[in-house]
């Protein structure tokens, strides 16, 4: 897997280290690329996912997007990564299932969210 790494230093997460992956296999990785771009599309840019996904606070930017897979216990799991100026969240491509205690079956997208540092 190609892994591609970098530094946030311009933003509120000085030293914070990110790995992003392309994924296991080139055609993976373009499919993917190819869904992504269409759920973009439909939703009217990526500004407008992000803004759809998380709270974004007045005066908030989105910096930049990344599609990438998070690395968990359970697998990788395929999505979007976004750097804004006051947090950096990830949203899975797809729902996961879960059952609730009584049985039922529910879809929900995994997500993170990491809240800036306040200097």
């Amino acid at each position: 897997m190609q892994r591609t790494r970098f530094q946030v230093t311009h933003l509120n997460y000085p030293l914070l280290e990110i790995s992003v992956s392309l994924g296991p296999k080139i055609s993976e990785t373009v499919k993917g690329k190819l869904s992504l771009g269409a759920k973009i599309l439909q939703a009217g840019g990526v500004e407008r996912v992000f803004r759809q996904n998380f709270s974004v606070e007045k005066g908030e930017k989105l910096s930049k997007a990344f599609q990438c897979y998070l690395s968990t216990t359970a697998g990788p799991i395929a999505g979007l990564l976004f750097i804004s100026t006051d947090k950096i969240a990830f949203r899975s491509d797809r729902s996961l299932r879960i059952t609730s205690p009584k049985g039922n079956l529910a879809r929900v997208p995994y997500k993170v969210l990491l809240f800036g540092i306040q200097h």
